[in-house]
């Protein structure tokens, strides 16, 4: 992918966002996305993928929720035996108890930014978390809380998104920034995202026919396309 392309399409699309005349930050802070479309259907994970992107979608510190195995107890310890920041540690057994209720979920989905969930259990969440987290764009994201390193690997999953709905179409879209980013911040979030799609989408590259880059609000601006394929530049 030339990385002119991609810079080209972030300078246009970023200009296009903030020159709107209704264009306000703090109550508009569009998600921008890759659009990804595929020659074939890739084939369905068995479990969501996680995708890394060098930049955090939200705040560079942000108020982490993380939901384990039981007994709970042993997480939190290991999160402070590892000099780990996290706002709250919840057990599956907890979670189905006290979180049962409609409010409850509502309550807490809405007091923390991202939720990181033990991938022993992330089969089971979704069901006991509603469709209220997705709504929010909070899903769960999987953490692997038997690696050495944890301090990587739990910043690695702040910074990551988990896509569920690979093999059914041949398209699917990827956050990969927000308007309020700089144009490089994004450039690399873009690069970053392709990057861990092609790392765990076999066979990478060579079944993409065409990426784009698009606002919630705007249009798609190409920013690759495949050999044989007509090719759309940018002016």
């Amino acid at each position: 992918m030339e990385s002119e392309q991609v810079e080209k399409a972030v300078d246009a699309l970023m200009k296009h966002c903030r020159s709107k005349q209704s264009f306000d930050l703090i109550n508009n802070d569009e998600k921008v996305a890759i659009q990804v479309v595929f020659k074939k259907v890739p084939t369905k994970p068995k479990h969501p993928l996680r995708l890394t992107l060098t930049h955090p979608m939200g705040s560079a510190e942000p108020s982490i929720c993380l939901i384990t195995k039981d007994p709970q107890r042993q997480y939190k310890d290991l999160m402070k035996s590892h000099g780990l920041s996290v706002a709250r540690v919840i057990g599956i057994g907890k979670l189905k108890k006290k979180f049962k209720e409609l409010e409850a979920k509502r309550v807490l989905c809405n007091s923390h930014d991202v939720f990181l969930v033990d991938e022993r259990v992330l089969p089971i969440v979704p069901r006991w978390l509603g469709k209220y987290f997705y709504t929010k764009g909070k899903a769960p994201i999987k953490v692997n809380l038997t690696k050495s390193d944890l301090s990587k690997e739990m910043g690695e999953a702040v910074r990551s998104y988990m896509v569920s709905n690979l093999g059914k179409g041949n398209n699917i879209s990827v956050p990969c920034g927000r308007v309020s980013f700089d144009n490089d911040q994004l450039i690399e979030n873009v690069n970053s995202a392709l990057s861990s799609l092609c790392k765990v989408v076999k066979p990478g590259m060579k079944n993409i026919k065409s990426v784009y880059l698009k606002s919630e609000s705007s249009v798609a601006l190409p920013i690759y396309t495949a050999l044989g394929v007509a090719p759309l530049k940018i002016s």
